[in-house]
């Protein structure tokens, strides 16, 4: 259950070549630790640890794939695996998918998680939640925890040698958390039906839309160099700490609305969920957003930024059908999925489906 009476606020540190700092840091969770990540990232990232731990620190006792998504066989089968070990801490490297699955084993097992993302991907490194999926793909649901991870260290050279599109999908993922939450918290009044700390949380947002318009295509362009420049740290501390920071502060009620309901409706088509990054979903599902709402000009705006970065900006693009029938299923869950639990007024399978059938020709 989400804690709206209790928000512990994440420690982080970004940097280049910030590993060297892991022992120290480490030091107060214990001498013992094990890692879960993606496979890709531990093969980058393993060796800049084992280096920082090689002369004295915590000792490495494993490292364990997790194996591609966050399900919850997933952490039950780690959980198994890690629990002889006997860790006093674990560590979870990679993407979203990788330190979510982290979160949700640490959790398990009762132990402080370090995060360490090797790409800027999401805000999931400093938040007190896993976004879990079915064996078979589609989203099945969120856990919740009381708080972050115990530390998250951001090594921004490894990051920006990670693949370009995952930073360009976190981009739109973090654009549309301003857009959601203010959306969801329209008419609630400050102090009687919005929380003092869900009102800084939903105001913080504003960090994740302006800098990101506004420096976003520059940052792309170093990602795609491979280099960690102050338009990519500028927009990782944005994706990361200003995204992660409204959803600790803000109650889930402000944390997602159409933009991520479109995104999971969008993903019931397999094609879709094999081919396409979250947050690029989640970017056309906030210009879905915008112009439902009537905010034709700021939907123009955004498409034009999302253009400019390559991201897909209709169906036709993500070879969905623009039919009422075949959206059915996806129309079903962007109006009654949890993240619709708390939106300004009503919104029916019509009015998705007209803003959709807009937002091709916008």
């Amino acid at each position: 259950m989400y804690l709206t009476d209790l928000v512990t606020l994440p420690r982080f540190i970004f940097g280049r070549g910030v590993y060297a700092r892991f022992p120290a840091l480490c030091a107060p969770l214990g001498t013992r630790f094990a890692v879960i990540g993606g496979e890709t990232a531990m093969q980058k990232g393993l060796p800049s640890l084992r280096a920082a731990i090689q002369n004295g620190g915590p000792v490495l006792l494993d490292a364990l794939p997790f194996g591609g998504a966050c399900t919850q066989q997933a952490m039950d089968r780690l959980s198994g695996q890690i629990a002889p070990l006997r860790p006093d801490f674990l560590v979870g490297m990679g993407g979203g998918k990788a330190i979510d699955t982290a979160k949700g084993v640490a959790h398990q097992l009762n132990l402080p998680l370090v995060g360490l993302p090797t790409l800027v991907s999401n805000c999931a490194p400093v938040t007190a939640l896993s976004v879990v999926y079915r064996e078979d793909g589609p989203f099945d649901r969120f856990l919740f925890y009381d708080a972050p991870p115990a530390l998250t260290m951001i090594d921004l050279t490894l990051a920006a040698n990670a693949p370009a599109p995952y930073f360009r999908a976190a981009l739109g993922d973090t654009l549309a958390k301003h857009l959601e939450s203010t959306f969801s918290a329209r008419g609630d009044e400050p102090g009687v039906s919005i929380d003092h700390m869900s009102m800084m949380g939903v105001s913080l947002s504003s960090t994740c839309y302006e800098p990101v318009l506004r420096f976003g295509r520059a940052a792309l362009d170093e990602v795609e160099r491979h280099e960690a420049g102050p338009a990519m740290e500028l927009c990782a501390r944005s994706v990361i700490v200003s995204a992660g920071l409204v959803s600790l502060m803000a109650n889930d009620d402000y944390n997602c609305a159409l933009a991520h309901a479109v995104c999971y409706g969008l993903q019931l088509f397999p094609h879709v969920e094999r081919e396409f990054l979250h947050g690029d979903l989640v970017a056309y599902g906030a210009l879905v957003q915008l112009v439902l709402d009537g905010q034709i000009e700021r939907a123009r705006e955004l498409r034009s930024f999302l253009v400019s970065l390559g991201t897909p900006v209709t169906l036709a693009q993500m070879r969905v059908p623009l039919d009422r029938a075949a959206l059915d299923a996806t129309l079903a869950e962007a109006t009654e999925g949890p993240d619709m639990a708390h939106i300004p007024y009503p919104i029916t399978r019509d009015m998705v489906y007209e803003a959709m059938a807009r937002v091709e020709t916008l």
